[in-house]
């Protein structure tokens, strides 16, 4: 796999995470585990995007 981010000079950066971002996740999370009813889902889901 080619990693595009050697050639752009983009090897480093900060990401900031917006209260309404964090909002959003939160919604997604509870979707996925009060409606869907899949809590492994939502832990995964939520874990998935905090490590990225």
């Amino acid at each position: 796999m080619i990693d595009w981010r050697r050639n752009t000079g983009m090897n480093q950066y900060r990401i900031e995470i917006t209260d309404l971002a964090e909002e959003d996740l939160e919604n997604a999370a509870d979707y996925i585990f009060f409606v869907l009813k899949n809590s492994i889902a939502a832990e995964n889901t939520v874990k998935g995007i905090e490590n990225r």
